[in-house]
């Protein structure tokens, strides 16, 4: 079980509680100077900057319809709309987010706007006493009755007379969290039940009438507009894992310690940590709120995904973070990304090319930057669709982890990567598998359970468990060279960072082969081994020397980041007696942090004591 927390809000005496861990004891540092003005980062800007260039130009240049490739992958292309050319949408699920968009825009519009007319005229009405005093009302929230209706009319517009299967392996879900919650052997089940309900929906393909009888054939054609609806429930169903564990260990805490302690960390949590940790009131598990759960609309179909705890908190007491401001810059910085998708799907053809996969008149620099681009790809196509769903739950009230905190290009570490790669399925992993299954106790078997789930739950493929475990082993000497590498014998020589470049370029040029493996299209292998050729090999070493140098400068970011969160901690006098600042070296291996960033120091509180 996860393990301790202080069970008492506020009191002396710390619990430890299933579900909730201990504030982490990671210290700050004191920043090193900065290096941004130096000569020697004025020469990496230089050849950064003309790096850069070439690349874009290069594949510009590739993409062009002069090129005699051109003619064998045109027809991948659909018309376009900027600077007369086509543009490339042969990204399946790319064009259906595309071409919906309109539609999906207009019914969260909707939904967003009856949301807020309900509070401003019928909650604030009739529910004037729950907007007092927030923890009288136990059991279906007045904020989740639209949302509990509108989510299941939407489901059944999106997936019709098939909405009586999710209801049925939803309902199968909550009666055995209300069941079974508590007991020892529970989250075995818990996780059986989900997973055969993986395997299931994947064999039967979303199941037909059809198929159980004859007679109830004519229900096929009924099956609402959303006709495959088992594609997206992935997400669906760790929610259905949250809510059940949420449960699961709210009634393990009644029976180690009071359930009035338990209650009072329900009112006014400070964090999100709290909001996520701690647990709901027991009326607060019951079916409505978990329907709106499941179901909410602007989450439904991608996530991000927020665990039970924390949505049913917020809509109790609605974050602070979520202001009308930053949702409305959060939608310009939405448009812009999706604006700078439209521009690379006009100018570079990655997609087409990659799924024609015929690499034999490229040159080894075009196949890599084609590679390149094709993850970067896959990256920019997720962040529009998870920021997308994440600003219309900004614009109702709740807020949700950034999905994708980083750029794809700017990280160098495989943890790191995988922290800020679907952020809030991170977290989940953590939470209910990675913690639960004993944490960095066992975390050398652990990484392997773990990336193998990651693979199954996205897709039923071997190329798939190669991929997770492909990733599993990189975490080994990433691992190793961490241990060996975080020492003062090494931190505090002057040339630990390039120590920390050499080994970041081997991981980048590892996750980029791993990540091919796993999501590129069927030519990656000829792809791979040309660049891996004895054509490729000055190619390749020209390439290292280069990352080096961009690792430089992105070292140097992070510590600038890691520099404006050490001054913030500071300029509060209170907080500042509070945390500890040492000057120990970071926690920065020859393939993580170098000298400290925003992600690696955490500002360590110490506990306050009552009494």
């Amino acid at each position: 079980m996860p393990a301790p927390a202080t069970a008492d809000s506020g009191a002396a005496q710390a619990r430890i509680l299933p579900g909730i861990t201990g504030q982490s004891r990671r210290k700050m540092r004191v920043p090193t100077p900065s290096l941004l003005g130096t000569f020697e980062f004025k020469i990496y800007y230089v050849i950064c900057v003309v790096t850069i260039a070439n690349m874009i130009y290069t594949m510009y240049q590739a993409s062009s319809p002069k090129r005699p490739e051109y003619a064998e992958y045109k027809d991948e292309l659909s018309e376009g709309w900027m600077f007369g050319r086509k543009i490339d949408l042969s990204d399946g699920q790319w064009d259906t987010f595309r071409s919906h968009l309109p539609a999906f825009a207009g019914v969260m519009f909707l939904y967003v706007a009856l949301n807020w007319i309900f509070r401003l005229v019928v909650v604030r009405r009739v529910y004037s006493d729950f907007l007092a005093s927030p923890t009288k009302v136990r059991g279906i929230l007045p904020t989740l009755w639209l949302p509990f209706l509108f989510a299941t009319v939407f489901t059944i517009g999106l997936s019709g007379v098939s909405s009586v299967f999710i209801l049925a392996i939803a309902g199968g879900n909550y009666l055995l969290a209300k069941r079974l919650g508590g007991q020892k052997w529970a989250p075995a089940v818990f996780w059986a039940y989900n997973m055969a309900v993986l395997f299931t929906n994947e064999y039967y393909k979303g199941y037909e009438f059809g198929q159980m009888s004859q007679s109830l054939a004519w229900l096929d054609e009924w099956r609402g507009v959303l006709r495959r609806w088992d594609i997206t429930f992935n997400i669906t169903m760790l929610r259905m894992v949250s809510f059940a564990m949420d449960y699961h260990w709210r009634v393990r805490q009644e029976s180690e310690t009071s359930i009035q302690q338990i209650d009072a960390l329900v009112a006014n949590p400070k964090s999100d940590k709290e909001r996520v940790e701690n647990s709901c009131f027991a009326q607060d598990y019951c079916f409505a709120n978990y329907w709106a759960y499941l179901l909410y609309p602007p989450l439904y179909l991608t996530g991000p995904i927020i665990t039970f705890n924390n949505f049913i908190s917020q809509m109790r007491y609605p974050s602070p973070s979520v202001s009308v401001k930053y949702t409305v810059l959060y939608g310009i910085r939405l448009l812009a990304s999706a604006l700078l998708m439209e521009l690379i799907l006009h100018t570079v053809y990655c997609v087409a090319i990659s799924k024609w996969g015929h690499w034999e008149t490229f040159s080894v620099y075009e196949i890599s930057l084609f590679g390149y681009m094709r993850l970067s790809f896959i990256w920019l196509k997720l962040l529009i669709i998870w920021r997308f769903a994440r600003f219309w739950a900004m614009a109702d009230g709740l807020d949700t982890a950034e999905n994708m905190r980083r750029c794809m290009s700017n990280n160098y570490s495989l943890q790191q990567f995988w922290r800020d790669w679907h952020c809030s399925y991170n977290k989940w992993i953590v939470r209910y598998v990675y913690i639960p299954l004993g944490g960095r106790k066992t975390s050398m078997w652990n990484t392997f359970v773990v990336f193998t789930f990651v693979a199954l739950w996205h897709d039923l493929t071997m190329r798939l468990l190669q991929w997770a475990w492909i990733i599993a082993l990189l975490f080994l000497p990433e691992g190793l060279a961490t241990w060996y590498f975080n020492r003062p014998r090494w931190t505090r020589k002057p040339y630990f960072r390039l120590l920390c470049s050499l080994g970041g370029t081997v991981n980048i040029v590892a996750m980029m082969i791993a990540n091919l493996v796993g999501f590129g299209d069927e030519g990656v292998d000829k792809m791979l081994a040309k660049v891996f050729s004895r054509e490729g090999f000055v190619f390749l070493a020209v390439v290292y020397v280069t990352l080096n140098m961009y690792l430089q400068v992105i070292f140097e970011w992070r510590e600038y980041e890691y520099r404006k969160e050490y001054a913030a901690a500071n300029k509060d006098t209170s907080t500042q007696q509070q945390w500890e600042m040492t000057d120990t070296a970071p926690s920065a291996p020859a393939v993580g942090h170098t000298r400290g960033s925003s992600d690696s120091p955490t500002l360590v509180k110490r506990q306050q004591r009552a009494g």
